[in-house]
This record gives structure tokens, C-alpha cells and sequence, in this order.
């Protein structure tokens, strides 16, 4: 899902409270209204303390967090979703020392919540295929070393196969795999 550019201030105005922010999550896993994920059951009553909804039916309780990254989480969503500003903003991206300093975190807990959303990131296309034409080619990367042989057979060097599919008159999606030995002709 591609989001329009907005500004800090305008990320700001939109999830800038926690009520804020947990609707927002409500309105992504819910988006025709509640519905319980043990019975199906679509009424629920809401219990406020402890941001759950329990179902009328059978009275399962779950959380809008749930199952997400922001399960069990004990930061407040506001701060992670300043976080997901930041990472989003930026072409490199923030450090955790940075991040840390920002939101007056530990480092640790910083780490974490950008491996977390850095995975989340990644899984994000694991969905997709690659469709029609679709380009292959395989190539050898490292650093430069001096001496010894160059290209294919060079020490130090690792294999990567890369997959492109075609759209239009550009590339579309695209998929990398390391290789961890390669096969020589006899």
C-alpha cells in the first residue's frame, strides 16, 4: 500500500494521540467494522481500560494490536508511529542511537522497533509474483582484490541470481537470491 507524501506536522495532526492512532489500526483490521476472529460474530462491546473488544457472542477478547508489531508492545503507539514516519521519510532511513536520542528511548528498545519494522517492511512483497516476462541473470559480487583471478572464479566472490519482471517499457518487481555454491560445467 502506497501512502501520499505528508509532512511531520501533517503525520503529526493525524496520529498525533493515542485514541488517535488506535483507530487508525481499528480501521486497517477492521475496515467493515469488527468481527470477531474465533466466531465471526460482527457486535462487540469495547472495554476502554484496556483498549480490547469483546465479542457479544462468545466474549473473545482481542486488542487492535494484536498479531501486529505493536503487540505486546509497552511504548506508546504515538512514538511508533513517529517511528514509522522517520523510517519512511528518509531515503537512509534513522539510526537507533538517533531514533533513542528522538524519543527518548533506550537504545535497545530503539533497535528493536526498527528491526521490527524494517522486517515488516521486507515481508511486504513476499506476496507478490513475478508475471509475465521475466528477465534472469546471475552475477558475482565482493570487494576488489589485488592479485589472483578476476570474474567467475575469483576468490571471495558470492554468487547472486537476480529475477525482473517486465511492465511496460520498464522494470517491474524484482527478486534476488544468494548463491551459496554454483555448479561448474564438466
Amino acid at each position: 500500500m502506497k501512502m501520499e507524501q505528508v509532512s511531520f506536522l501533517e503525520w503529526q495532526e493525524r496520529y498525533g494521540s493515542e485514541t488517535a492512532c488506535v483507530d487508525a489500526l481499528r480501521m486497517i483490521r477492521w475496515p467493515e467494522g469488527f468481527q470477531c476472529p474465533k466466531c465471526g460474530h460482527h457486535a462487540a462491546s469495547l472495554i476502554s481500560t484496556r483498549r480490547l473488544h469483546q465479542c457479544s457472542q462468545c466474549f473473545h477478547q482481542v486488542s487492535a494490536t494484536a498479531g501486529t508489531l505493536f503487540h505486546s508492545t509497552k511504548l506508546p503507539l504515538v512514538k511508533w508511529f513517529w517511528t514509522i514516519y522517520l523510517v519512511g521519510a528518509d531515503k537512509g532511513g534513522i539510526s537507533a542511537l538517533r531514533l533513542a536520542k528522538f524519543l527518548g528511548i533506550s537504545w535497545l528498545t530503539a533497535h528493536r522497533m526498527l528491526r521490527k519494522i524494517r522486517t515488516a517492511m521486507g515481508d511486504r512483497d513476499r506476496g507478490y509474483k513475478l508475471t509475465d516476462l521475466i528477465e534472469l541473470d546471475d552475477a558475482y559480487v565482493g570487494g576488489k582484490r589485488s592479485g589472483g583471478k578476476r570474474g567467475r572464479g575469483a576468490e571471495g566472490k558470492r554468487g547472486v541470481l537476480l529475477a525482473v519482471e517486465k511492465r511496460g517499457s520498464g522494470p517491474g518487481l524484482c527478486r534476488h537470491k544468494s548463491l551459496t555454491r554454483s555448479r561448474k560445467k564438466q
